[in-house]
């Protein structure tokens, strides 16, 4: 890659950064490489490294380079038949919310025409029995009789209304829309729990008399759900139970799953929907220790038909890997957006920090999450000093 930084640079201001973040990537260059060709053939990934190495860009520059198929919207729809088995349609990216529009004015019509002859309905039973009585025809006992009567239907049937429009709810829910997205979706779930990460069905404390919400109406879709397409990023993956870890196999192998509610206690385990599709990239990450906790058929499922990488902790102290962290630091003041640039002396500065820290003789550390720390740091400190360029005195200000 071409230097960011031209010939006699006074500062960072004048370091190119790219709008590409598979180009910010600092030194893991062989990553970078098999990033790009995980991307293009769509296969899953395992990084291996600490903390800070650039796990999670990698994860994030992959969605953007990642070739974007027929991204699609999915629906999930009441089943006449067995009301806690919903059904599932798969539409075109975008449809799904004209879908869902339309369903609600066809709803909203249908129940407003119900209400109408709710009312028109006892209004036209009370005007008869008045003008048959208005005419002697039956005696004033019947008529009270036919007006209280009267009343009971009335209650009768607007409760029943009411019940009924419940009980055969067919307007649709949007489950995952991926209208006008240019890029594939990237859904990080790192740290999530099952049912978000598999997706849930809600609880329902009123589950009778037609007061419930519909089942299809409580289904809430997983991660893996709203990745397909895309990229689903789970950091330290050592943390997901082995369950958990089995069923994001076995969704990675189907590329659908269906959604059940994970309490046993709650209404929503009866719900079982027919199988949704998530046919999302895996990129897990750990440290070198969780790769004992990985479930083996998992780790297998990985390396088998995809990358497993390991990443750098250092790189060489030569000129080309300082332009690269000067580069390091222009894009951290450019996604802060709240510190001034630095001097060149101030970047010269972070280097030397970037040498101390890697414990290695010529060696430069990679960890630049912490090294990103002490960039806001000494901006932090410039800025409350009102300078107008993060000096080398701030930086070392910041470390003390």
């Amino acid at each position: 890659m071409p230097s960011s930084l031209p010939k006699n640079w006074k500062s960072t201001d004048e370091v190119n950064v790219s709008g590409k973040m598979i180009d910010q990537v600092i030194g893991q260059d062989n990553s970078v490489d098999l990033i790009r060709k995980a991307a293009v053939q769509k296969r899953n990934v395992l990084l291996i490294g600490l903390p800070g190495t650039g796990k999670s860009m990698l994860a994030q520059a992959m969605a953007e380079i990642l070739p974007i198929s027929a991204l699609h919207d999915i629906m999930v729809y009441p089943n006449p038949v067995d009301v806690n088995n919903p059904k599932v349609k798969v539409v075109k990216a975008g449809e799904g919310k004209k879908i869902l529009q339309e369903e609600k004015l066809s709803a909203q019509k249908e129940e407003d025409n119900t209400r109408l002859l709710g009312f028109l309905l006892p209004l036209a039973w009370f005007l008869i029995s008045f003008i048959i009585w208005y005419l002697n025809w039956i005696p004033d006992v019947v008529y009270a009789a036919t007006i209280i009567l009267g009343g009971f239907l009335l209650i009768g049937f607007a409760l029943g209304t009411q019940m009924r429009s419940r009980e055969t709810a067919r307007t649709p829910k949007l489950l995952v829309g991926n209208a006008g997205k240019k890029i594939a979706p990237f859904i990080d779930a790192t740290g999530a729990r099952a049912g978000a990460l598999l997706g849930d069905v809600r609880h329902d404390p009123l589950q009778s008399g037609g007061l419930g919400t519909p089942a299809h109406l409580r289904v809430e879709p997983g991660m893996i759900h709203k990745a397909s397409g895309g990229i689903l990023f789970v950091d330290e993956i050592a943390t997901l139970s082995s369950k958990a870890q089995q069923e994001l196999l076995t969704a990675m192998q189907d590329k659908k799953y269906s959604i059940s509610g994970q309490s046993e206690l709650s209404s929503g385990a009866m719900t079982h929907t027919e199988p949704i599709p998530c046919n999302f990239v895996l990129v897990a990450a750990g440290n070198y220790e969780d790769l004992k906790k990985v479930h083996p058929a998992l780790r297998s499922r990985i390396r088998g038909y995809g990358y497993e990488l390991y990443m750098n902790l250092d790189m060489p102290d030569i000129p080309e890997n300082r332009e690269k962290l000067a580069q390091f630091v222009a894009q951290e003041i450019k996604k802060d957006g709240k510190i001034p640039a630095f001097s060149r002396e101030a970047v010269e500065a972070i280097i030397q920090e970037a040498k101390r820290r890697s414990d290695r003789k010529n060696k430069l550390t990679l960890k630049l999450r912490d090294l990103g720390g002490l960039v806001r740091a000494a901006g932090d400190i410039a800025r409350e000093k009102s300078h107008k360029l993060v000096q080398a005195d701030d930086i070392y200000q910041a470390k003390f």
